[in-house]
């Protein structure tokens, strides 16, 4: 007896077992496709709760394939800028402190960003480098691990208790963190706040060397102004 089914049978079979296919199949093969991370496919299914999208194991697929991509160039950003950062600390070695004066003045002439920027991605560099900011816990945003690394070290160590030094933290919890407890933290009438007197120190010099590069560029332009007209040229009455 051949082992062939005939088409009418097989198209019985199929229709079968169309039939008979437990309510919950779909859902082992979600699971399969979640294996790696559980969790991950527990929030697709909370998020999606409602539409067809978690019934539907190609797109759920699709959408673990897309988040791991996202993921990915997420770190690889992330490693991008700490590697600029590193960069430009190497410059501190190489250059004077009068050339690296320079350089800070004219940063938007010879690199991609301002000196704001740069000052910002050295700090972070520096942050992970000491380890207060570990590596695998840095954001992919270096604005949102800018404000970290400008955390005292109490709001550190809360932000870690509350589980805020993690990859996909936001900018916006960060900024909450440190109004909440800064606002926790302030000292009673008559005593410094050290930490707060830092913080402000350190945004002043920051804005002094960014006032200093503009005036430097307003200075330089000024002499290649009195360079065209020429310094014997009367002033325009």
């Amino acid at each position: 007896m051949s082992g062939k089914r005939s088409r009418g049978a097989l198209r019985a079979f199929l229709l079968e077992a169309e039939t008979v296919e437990p309510v919950d199949a779909r859902a082992g093969a979600l699971v399969a496709l979640g294996r790696e991370d559980a969790e991950v496919l527990e929030t697709i299914r909370g998020v999606f709760a409602g539409t067809a999208l978690p019934g539907d194991p190609a797109r759920v697929s699709r959408l673990l394939a897309v988040r791991a991509e996202i993921h990915k160039e997420w770190r690889d950003a992330r490693d991008s800028f700490l590697a600029i950062g590193r960069a430009l600390l190497s410059l501190e070695e190489l250059l004077s402190a009068a050339e690296l004066r320079r350089l800070r003045q004219s940063s938007e002439r010879l690199l991609p960003f301002s000196d704001a920027t740069a000052t910002q991605l050295r700090q972070i560099a520096r942050a992970v480098a000491s380890g207060r900011l570990p590596y695998e816990l840095c954001p992919g945003s270096y604005g949102t691990a800018y404000q970290i690394t400008l955390l005292s070290d109490g709001q550190l160590q809360a932000a870690q208790a509350r589980g805020l030094l993690r990859p996909d933290v936001t900018r916006r919890e960060i900024l909450l963190l440190r109004r909440e407890l800064s606002a926790e933290e302030a000292p009673p009438p008559g005593r410094l706040d050290r930490a707060a007197l830092r913080e402000e120190r350190h945004r002043l010099a920051e804005r002094r060397e960014r006032l200093a590069g503009e005036l430097a560029a307003v200075d330089l332009r000024l002499r290649q102004l009195d360079d065209l007209l020429g310094e014997g040229d009367p002033a325009p009455a």
